[in-house]
């Protein structure tokens, strides 16, 4: 038997927090590579509020959901909901950089009346999504090469997400990717 093992396989005896590790390796922290010249226009602090619009409604869905979980998956939410408030601020360094003005968390979201673990962690796999749909539909539109791609790595972590939830909900992780 091979020492070696497959991603899937390091995946899945990670644990789910190990797996978001796993699948993250990378570089740089975004934050740096955003101040690090990325240029932002004007006319992209619309559509980078929406994108923050969608990021703050899963903010707020983590904070609704956590309490839900299990001791395990709380952990996960948790260290997702920390990187959910990463893209949030993340998101708004770009709107500042273009010279405007970010939008907050609103008072309230229609997350529905998640009661269970279950409905918890539907309600995060909708919201991560959401956000997947909308970075899909955005980052095209956008003006700079290196503010696709600071949104590209976004993205992709909240791909990342999903694939937590979905190990956490009892499901295979490598559907969560078909987004419609």
């Amino acid at each position: 038997m091979s020492h070696l093992r497959s991603r899937r396989a390091l995946l899945a005896g990670a644990g789910v927090a190990g797996a978001v590790a796993l699948a993250g390796c990378g570089g740089k922290p975004l934050r740096e590579k955003i101040r690090g010249g990325a240029s932002v226009a004007p006319e992209d602090v619309a559509p980078l509020n929406a994108l923050l619009d969608v990021e703050n409604f899963g903010i707020a869905a983590y904070a609704a959901g956590i309490p839900l979980l299990g001791q395990a998956a709380a952990m996960d939410g948790k260290w997702l909901l920390g990187q959910e408030l990463a893209h949030a601020a993340e998101l708004t360094d770009l709107i500042k950089q273009a010279g405007g003005r970010a939008h907050k968390l609103a008072a309230s979201y229609q997350l529905g009346d998640p009661r269970t673990a279950a409905e918890a962690l539907a309600l995060l796999e909708r919201a991560e999504h959401a956000q997947l749909r909308a970075y899909l539909e955005i980052i095209p539109t956008l003006s700079g090469p290196q503010v696709r791609a600071a949104l590209a790595t976004i993205s992709a972590n909240d791909a990342q997400h999903l694939a937590v939830l979905r190990l956490n909900a009892g499901q295979p992780p490598t559907s969560a990717f078909a987004v419609g």
